[in-house]
């Protein structure tokens, strides 16, 4: 049986540094409020998740979080 293992490439590392963030909120420059809830990976990437109650964004971890505009809440 062929392998699904996407532990490849960085991704060990991106989680590794993403877990302190979980549950973390983070600030649109609309003052929109975001709870950071993981990381994805796609078919193509790998993506930070975003989630409100209104809606959930996915932001390439080719970047960091705060490149994409949004600030952690209380830092």
């Amino acid at each position: 049986m062929k392998s699904r293992c996407i532990c490849k490439g960085n991704w060990r590392t991106i989680i590794h540094e993403s877990e302190p963030l979980f549950n973390k909120i983070y600030v649109d420059t609309k003052g929109k409020k975001y709870h950071f809830s993981g990381v994805m990976h796609g078919d193509d990437d790998y993506y930070y998740v975003l989630w409100s109650p209104k809606k959930t964004m996915f932001l390439s971890c080719v970047g960091s979080i705060e490149g994409y505009g949004y600030v952690r809440e209380g830092k």
